[in-house]
């Protein structure tokens, strides 16, 4: 985890104005590269383990870089993560971000030249705009931008970026998976891939936790890292009457682990309400009945691990969205929405996650985002993912991990992590007492607004501009749910 940000221009005290907005997301160094044009800038969060301390910042001669994510190549031992990128630029130039096996954001300075990148799923957020003056700028969270650009942007996932050739996308050249023959072998290679990619991220021993919700892809995780890591301690936060709380206590006690829980209540929600809008920057439902979860695991780990280890990333890429996929009339709406759900998450899911690891300062990683893991995952059939007439979500998961745990564990229903700790009928409860109906269709007939889709979305729509009134952020808030009226002419508008 880290805030990275620059100006390519000449440089009035910006770059230090937007390192001090984001300053939670590293507040252990500010590491600076000031060259002329091309000025860039680093807030550093040290993890612990052997991953020695600066890993986010890297300069050679006239080259410098700044980071944030991490880096999974083989060879990533042997450097700082920085490091280990900006010798691939200086090795394949700007094919270099194809050759990264990892989840990153980061900016070349070379020389008079600076070059931006990000992955190809967007799991590290970068935002960018021009100044006043024609400068281009840059930084890791759009609040960092606002009112020094009035055009601020989502740097596109999977795009590398200089002046002189513009944006370009790119293909992940870093992993190469094999094919296979039926659901077996496929089932067999998920289950290397996914240990393969939790021993990447533990072989630094930074790893000390993991945000167990009880669900299956923190339950798979938490099987997983038990074998690397027997000590590794599970973090829970729930409500009195969280479905997933049961499930979470079983995990722990079958696999024999250290389980820290953390119960709350409508005084937290209606407490940190506002700062959960305000650093993820969104005011869509889902997104926020995650958000008040996520943000109070964070601030219950803080002090207690600096690293831990999340489920994200399983939903999307192994089909266990039901409530969304569900939706589809025809094989054809089917995979437009477990595509369109990948596409969208760097600002939904995604930015959630980011942004609330930030907000607390401490760094998630997420084993089913692993570069081969995706990469696998987008060969397998949707009959393997999604199985059955009772379209049983993530099905090869279930099967390739089937007798690691309990069976009511593996075969769960899927619930999301709001509904899990509680959270999602409280909050339906303090919207409805705030706002009718009525104001919801009122709200939604004014031309120019955004299409909400209940009153809790328009409870929360009005904290959001109370915190974030620039319209920068209207623009920015994605919106990924397929049952609200325009999805499938989206869908088939990108299609087509």
């Amino acid at each position: 985890m880290a805030g990275i940000a620059g100006v390519l221009g000449r440089d009035g005290g910006t770059l230090d104005l937007m390192l001090e907005r984001i300053r939670y997301r590293g507040p252990d160094e500010t590491w600076k590269h000031e060259n002329g044009p091309v000025n860039i800038g680093c807030n550093e969060l040290n993890v612990g383990g052997s991953r020695r301390d600066g890993s986010h910042y890297a300069s050679a001669g006239a080259r410098a870089i700044v980071l944030d994510g991490r880096v999974y190549n083989e060879n990533a031992e042997h450097g700082n993560d920085a490091s280990i990128i900006l010798d691939l630029y200086e090795r394949h130039g700007l094919n270099f971000a194809a050759k990264v096996d990892g989840d990153f954001a980061c900016a070349v300075a070379d020389g008079n030249r600076l070059v931006l990148a990000r992955d190809g799923v967007g799991i590290k957020p970068l935002y960018y705009g021009h100044d006043r003056n024609g400068n281009l700028c840059f930084a890791s969270e759009a609040k960092a931008l606002v009112d020094i650009s009035g055009s601020v942007r989502a740097f596109p996932p999977g795009h590398v970026y200089s002046r002189e050739t513009g944006f370009r996308k790119y293909a992940n050249e870093a992993v190469e998976t094999p094919e296979f023959e039926n659901e077996e072998k496929a089932g067999k290679v998920v289950k290397e891939l996914l240990m393969k990619a939790m021993e990447k991220r533990m072989r630094d021993n930074a790893v000390t936790g993991i945000l167990l919700s009880g669900g299956l892809d923190s339950s798979l995780i938490a099987w997983m890292a038990r074998e690397i890591k027997p000590d590794i301690t599970c973090f829970t936060v729930s409500m009195e009457n969280g479905q997933d709380l049961p499930l979470a206590k079983d995990v722990a006690a079958c696999l024999g682990l250290r389980h820290e829980i953390l119960m709350f209540g409508e005084k937290e929600i209606n407490e940190i309400l506002p700062l959960a809008i305000h650093h993820q920057e969104m005011y869509e439902e889902s997104c926020v009945h995650g958000a008040i979860a996520n943000f109070l695991a964070g601030r219950f780990i803080k002090g207690r691990a600096n690293c831990v280890l999340t489920g994200e990333g399983a939903d999307e890429f192994f089909g266990g969205y039901d409530g969304q996929y569900k939706q589809a009339r025809n094989p054809e709406e089917l995979a437009g929405i477990i595509e369109y759900l990948i596409r969208v998450a760097h600002n939904t899911a995604l930015q959630r996650l980011d942004r609330l690891n930030a907000a607390n300062s401490f760094e998630s990683r997420t084993p089913f985002l692993d570069a081969g893991v995706m990469d696998f995952a987008l060969k397998i059939p949707l009959n393997h993912k999604i199985h059955g007439e009772e379209q049983t979500g993530k099905w090869i998961l279930r099967r390739a991990f089937e007798g690691v745990l309990p069976e009511h564990i593996i075969y769960q229903t899927k619930r999301f992590f709001a509904q899990g700790s509680g959270v999602a009928y409280i909050m339906r409860r303090l919207a409805e007492q705030s706002i009718s109906e009525d104001e919801l269709k009122a709200f939604n007939a004014v031309a120019g607004n955004p299409f909400l889709a209940s009153v809790e979305e328009l409870y929360y729509y009005r904290i959001f501009k109370e915190s974030l009134p620039h319209p920068t952020f209207d623009r920015l808030v994605g919106r990924w749910d397929p049952m609200r009226p325009a999805f499938f002419s989206e869908w088939a508008a990108h299609s087509s």
